[in-house]
């Protein structure tokens, strides 16, 4: 299974602490700008920390050092996470329409709002998704509410699994009770979009 840029910095960063996005570009062979991308995520995450900024002695900006955060030790999850995925996925369509829909509720459970009104609904449920790391927000459209994901939890994985995108769909379904259409979703390993994007329909 090929790597993700994400996982490859953190494994990295695991036997190299207090890396410049130079020395990663360099050990890693991608851009400087990709390596960047990525940290960025991470720290947002709050896997990888800006531990010092040294004078690299040349012009321009002093270079900043990064980490791994100290509770973060390197792990086989995502290996594990990818194994057990392909066998749940190597089904047939319609066993994999149901393992997608036990998975989301699963991961989060509908949680009885019977009186809430739908903005109210969202509102909680934005609290939820920020809860398991979305950083998630929502606006008013024309069409419909629009929820929005800066941050996708699941990205390492998204390249290999694009149908995670559904789970996340059915998520906001079950808990909103309101027909979700996915609008766009963030490029496992490219910077355009930036987010996710989901409209709820209204009736």
């Amino acid at each position: 299974m090929e790597k993700q840029t994400s996982q490859l910095i953190l494994e990295y960063l695991s036997e190299h602490p207090g890396m410049t996005v130079r020395q990663l570009s360099r050990a890693l062979r991608l851009t400087p700008a990709d390596i960047r991308y990525h940290l960025s995520k991470l720290i947002q995450q709050d896997l990888v920390s800006i531990v010092q900024t040294k004078i690299s002695g040349e012009r321009g900006r002093p270079a900043r050092i990064y980490t791994l955060n100290q509770q973060i030790k390197p792990n086989n999850i995502l290996s594990l996470t990818q194994a057990a995925l392909t066998i749940l996925f190597g089904k047939s369509e319609a066993d994999k329409n149901s393992i997608l829909e036990n998975l989301a509720d699963q991961m989060m459970p509908y949680s009885t709002r019977i009186s809430a009104s739908l903005t109210q609904k969202i509102i909680h449920l934005i609290g939820r998704l920020n809860q398991s790391g979305y950083s998630a927000r929502w606006e008013a459209r024309s069409k419909g509410p629009c929820l929005i994901f800066s941050n996708c939890p699941y990205r390492p994985l998204l390249a290999q699994f694009p149908e995670l995108c559904e789970m996340d769909r059915l998520i906001l379904q079950n808990q909103l009770s309101a027909k979700i259409i996915l609008d766009h979703h963030i490029h496992p390993n490219e910077p355009e979009p930036e987010t996710c994007q989901f409209t709820v329909l209204q009736k």
